[in-house]
C-alpha cells in the first residue's frame, strides 16, 4: 500500500514519523537478531534430537516385539515397564523435536521471512518519507 505522503505537511511531520518508524526498525532488527540465534540454536540440538527419537524409537519397536513372545510373568512385566519408559522418552524427544529441533528450525526461518519482510517495507518507507521531507520547504 502506497503512503500518503501529502499527510505531511512539514519537514517536523516527517521527522515524527521517521523517529517512530526508526524506533519499529530498531525493535524488529532485535527480534531478528534474537530469532537467529534461536535458529541456529535449534539447528545445532536438531541432530542430537533425531538420533535420540531414533533411538527410542528402535527401542520401543524392539521391546514391543520382545514382549509379544514372552510368556506371562516377572520379565514381561519388567520389559513393559521398560517399554513405558521407552515411550516416555520418545514422547519427550517429539516435545523437544518441536520447541528446538528441525521443526524449530522451520518455524524460526518463516518467523525471520516475515521479520526481514516488515523490515523492507520499513525501509521503503523511511526512504519515501526522507525523499518527501527533501521537497518541503524549510
Amino acid at each position: 500500500m502506497a503512503l500518503t505522503l501529502t499527510l505531511l505537511t512539514s519537514k517536523a511531520d516527517c521527522d515524527k514519523v521517521l523517529d517512530e518508524l526508526s524506533d519499529l526498525k530498531g525493535e524488529l532488527e532485535y527480534k531478528q537478531i534474537s530469532l537467529t540465534r534461536s535458529r541456529d540454536n535449534a539447528s545445532d540440538r536438531a541432530s542430537d534430537i533425531e538420533a535420540t527419537l531414533a533411538s527410542a524409537q528402535a527401542e520401543v519397536d524392539s521391546l514391543t516385539a520382545i514382549i509379544a513372545v514372552l510368556p506371562e510373568g516377572s520379565t514381561k512385566t519388567e520389559m513393559e515397564t521398560r517399554k513405558v519408559k521407552a515411550e516416555y522418552k520418545l514422547f519427550t524427544a517429539e516435545q523437544r523435536k518441536l520447541q528446538y529441533g528441525t521443526t524449530a528450525v522451520v518455524l524460526y526461518e518463516s518467523q525471520l521471512d516475515e521479520i526481514e519482510q516488515r523490515l523492507s517495507v520499513v525501509d521503503g518507507s523511511m526512504s519515501s518519507i526522507t525523499t518527501h521531507k527533501a521537497t518541503l520547504p524549510a
